[in-house]
């Protein structure tokens, strides 16, 4: 009878033990691209004022709804004499399973060049659901 327990608890403790490394091993899992997708921006920050020769400094903080680590891939830019519009676009890549997902944002630094028309200047971005941040700076002469 002893030698039975003996031998359920050692095949239980065994099977933990395939368990427990079956999901910390990486086998054959690496970073892979889970492709190119629109980013979400959280942050935009742009200045209050700059004169009509000036070159706009934009920074924004964006990630994706991919879980992941993801990297600016490319900004779709349409320039207007009183706004910039932009659609920012991220390449994720993710880990295979069983590793839990994460998602991290990056940071962007964006220049926009004069000359710029005085009076209101608008930067939009576009989001992913449709929707649109916008904020506003004011150009002197």
């Amino acid at each position: 009878m002893r030698a039975r327990k003996n031998m359920k608890s050692t095949v239980a403790a065994l099977a933990v033990v395939m368990t427990i490394t079956a999901l910390t091993s990486c086998g054959e899992c690496s970073w892979r691209s889970a492709g190119i997708h629109q980013a979400r921006v959280h942050n935009l920050t742009v200045p209050d004022t700059i004169a009509s020769d000036e070159v706009l400094a934009i920074q924004f903080y964006g990630d994706t709804e991919i879980f992941g680590e993801p990297t600016l891939s490319s900004i779709d830019t349409v320039r207007k004499s009183t706004e910039i519009e932009l659609t920012v676009w991220a390449e994720v890549t993710v880990f295979c399973d069983p590793v839990p997902p994460f998602a991290t944002s990056f940071m962007v630094d964006y220049q926009v060049p004069p000359p710029f028309d005085p009076g209101e200047f608008r930067v939009v971005i576009n989001q992913p659901d449709g929707s649109q941040l916008v904020e506003r700076v004011l150009i002197e002469p």
